[in-house]
């Protein structure tokens, strides 16, 4: 009988195969195995909490193209055997599921909804990158947007275009105000054509605003 030590530390899993068969996962600690050791293989793996980067991929929003989004997921090997056969590079799948979820959730939105919410894209990526990671042995704690920005010539015509928009609102509220002074001119002209007394009284009213201002109002016919 061939013995041979295993040490493993804290934070990792030794997967161990005689003859191509995982026989055992070991956890952190020393461990006895035995048989020949030409036929058994160890592989660590590292069950750490990890953490996943995009930085600044080039996606389309619903209305505009060329937004840069930044993303990122925290995450765990949960299952070594998964981990290590259920593909070639599970670390390059998990990439790729975490830039696909990011894109689709670009693209479902404008612009202005995506910089609204990017707190609340977390549960919506981590559902689906979760989903897909899960048979890659690997456990999603959350999938997250860091950020979204535009290059500098998109962000120059957005810019345009809200300042083209308040223009414009402004200079429609400045003639609704125009209209509603004109109208209120021409009712306030009509009622003194229609009152005489009403005009003498506006214009005391008014000369008595001043100083030192000798006012003759005429009542009646000057001739009687």
């Amino acid at each position: 009988m061939f013995t041979q030590h295993q040490v493993v530390r804290e934070g990792r899993r030794a997967v161990v195969r005689y003859d191509g068969r995982v026989v055992a996962v070991l956890g952190a600690g020393r461990h006895r195995l035995r048989g020949r050791r030409r036929r058994r293989t160890v592989e660590v793996v590292d069950v750490r909490d990890q953490l996943l980067v995009l930085t600044g991929q080039e996606l389309a929003a619903a209305d505009v193209p060329g937004v840069r989004v930044s993303a990122s997921a925290r995450w765990a090997v949960t299952d070594p055997v998964a981990f290590l056969d259920a593909s070639a590079d599970p670390e390059a799948e998990l990439r790729m599921t975490l830039q696909l979820a990011v894109r689709d959730w670009a693209a479902a939105a404008p612009l202005a909804e995506l910089l609204a919410g990017r707190a609340q894209a977390a549960p919506v990526l981590t559902v689906r990158v979760a989903a897909e990671a899960a048979r890659l042995g690997i456990a999603v704690a959350e999938a997250s947007v860091r950020d979204v920005s535009v290059p500098g010539e998109l962000r120059r015509a957005l810019l345009a275009t809200a300042t083209a928009v308040q223009e414009g609102q402004a200079a429609l509220e400045r003639a609704r105000g125009e209209v509603a002074a004109t109208r209120a001119l021409a009712n306030a002209a009509r009622m003194l054509g229609e009152n005489p007394a009403l005009l003498q009284l506006r214009t005391v009213q008014e000369a008595a605003k001043g100083t030192g201002s000798t006012v003759v109002v005429r009542v009646g016919d000057a001739t009687t």
